[in-house]
């Protein structure tokens, strides 16, 4: 919803990702505002998700459960890094599959790994800034967003957002989630009692309400049926 007071909508507003490194800030454990984004910007085209997670942010009964269509699910190809080493590994395979066919990349708890590095003989700070490096060119070479979280602002979390153009933070309210950057301020429709409550039931009702601009998106197509984990790897390395 626009930042105007005097504007009313039935429908809940959420950030659109444009081209470029966005960085989702949220408070706590939060994978649910994570999920909803990813869902959200697929439905509104017609092209697929690359998901290199780390630190198992990436659930797939997460977003079955968030998900208004589960055929959305087939568009969204989930490879994990437990390591260091693994998940650059994975950022650097990604090259050969983010394409024109890929309108999203998502690496979330991007620092994760390597903090788990520290101390262990290697140079995480480097291997790091190159892994992030490499995602910011795919934003660059293909014109796409990339979404980026971290697990905290201290040390290697630094780097991550200096590396991003915009932020987006979630803040929790007692209306429900409010998601904020420079441009753009959600104001969360009212439900019973003036509360909403940030269940992945809320987020589900929340998605179905946007399925009219689903259906108008220019270039959005039906997904077909299934969901895809590990394309790029397996993180066996």
């Amino acid at each position: 919803m626009s930042r105007s007071a005097s504007q009313s909508t039935p429908l809940p507003e959420l950030p659109r990702l444009s081209p470029g490194v966005w960085l989702l800030e949220t408070t706590g454990h939060d994978l649910a505002s994570l999920h909803t984004l990813v869902v959200d910007h697929l439905l509104l085209g017609d092209g697929s998700a690359v998901w290199i997670d780390a630190g198992e942010r990436g659930r797939s009964q997460l977003l079955r459960e968030i998900a208004p269509d589960p055929r959305v699910l087939d568009r969204i190809r989930i490879a994990r890094g437990f390591t260091a080493f693994q998940h650059a590994a994975l950022v650097e395979t990604a090259a050969d599959v983010v394409d024109g066919t890929v309108g999203l990349v998502v690496a979330p708890a991007v620092d994760f790994p390597y903090r788990d590095e520290e101390g262990r003989g290697v140079a995480p700070r480097k291997l790091l800034l190159r892994t992030i490096a490499r995602l910011a060119r795919f934003a660059r070479d293909q014109s796409i967003p990339v979404l980026l979280t971290r697990t905290g602002a201290n040390g290697l979390g630094k780097p991550v957002a200096s590396v991003a153009g915009d932020t987006i933070t979630v803040e929790r309210t007692r209306f429900g989630p409010r998601f904020e950057s420079d441009a753009f301020e959600t104001l969360v429709y009212p439900a019973r009692r003036g509360h909403a409550q940030t269940t992945l039931a809320f987020w589900r009702r929340v998605l179905a309400a946007r399925q009219p601009l689903y259906a108008s998106a220019p270039g959005s197509t039906d997904p077909s049926p299934g969901s895809r984990e590990g394309v790029l790897s397996d993180g066996a390395h």
